[in-house]
């Protein structure tokens, strides 16, 4: 598993993934993320774990503070 800092938004994530990822989908994930308040403590206590489609792609992602782990799932017909 692969990793890198991702800047979006004026914070600093951690992006870890397997299969190559385009910027346009970590940055529509972390809108997702972002949009339900996925990285406050208080949410990420009873929720961690999301599933996310967009376009042709569907991912399942982990959220743990400012890291997120993005795993492909498979394309959308």
């Amino acid at each position: 598993m692969e990793s890198i800092p991702f800047l979006h938004a004026n914070q600093v994530f951690t992006i870890f993934f397997l299969e190559d990822l385009a910027f346009a989908e970590v940055r529509q994930i972390l809108d997702y993320l972002l949009a339900r308040n996925a990285f406050d403590p208080d949410i990420q206590v009873h929720r961690g774990r999301y599933t996310i489609r967009l376009d042709q792609s569907s991912f399942t992602v982990w959220v743990a503070e400012t890291d997120v782990i993005i795993q492909r799932k498979a394309q959308v017909e």
